[in-house]
């Protein structure tokens, strides 16, 4: 499913922040960000803005709770083949992992990027990757 196809609906998203808190729910109407602020309805269908600047990510998620019994690979053993930069991220929190982004100047303007995590089976299929979060990043390969 396209970038596109995955933000005109109403995704199952866990907004995480910096300092650790998880909020989860789902994107509202299609609208990503709006001013800086994350626009998204919790679980219990309130509305709930939340500031970029307080994220670490916006995790486009299958199942609310995962799967417990699924150990995450996050690191690419294979090249995939969506098209984009392969890259490894390293976030405040330490966390690392690598996946494939679009090769696109929204990458050196933009707050945040999309990245696609290297485990197919995860339960997190897209990721909203905010920069000022990211203590490393690096470029692993190019696939046009």
């Amino acid at each position: 499913m396209n970038l596109k196809d995955i933000l005109s609906g109403r995704p199952k998203i866990i907004a995480r922040t910096r300092s650790g808190k998880c909020f989860k729910g789902y994107l509202r109407d299609g609208r990503f960000l709006a001013r800086g602020t994350l626009r998204m309805t919790t679980v219990e269908h309130q509305e709930l803005p939340v500031d970029l600047h307080q994220l670490k990510g916006v995790f486009f998620v299958r199942d609310f709770d995962g799967n417990k019994d699924h150990l995450e690979n996050k690191v690419l053993t294979s090249d995939p083949e969506q098209p984009g930069l392969r890259v490894r991220l390293r976030f405040e929190d330490n966390e690392t992992m690598e996946g494939v982004m679009e090769n696109h100047l929204d990458l050196l303007q933009a707050d945040g990027f999309f990245f696609w995590p290297a485990d197919p089976a995860a339960n997190n299929s897209l990721i909203f990757v905010v920069k000022a979060a990211l203590l490393g990043f690096r470029v692993l390969g190019v696939k046009g």
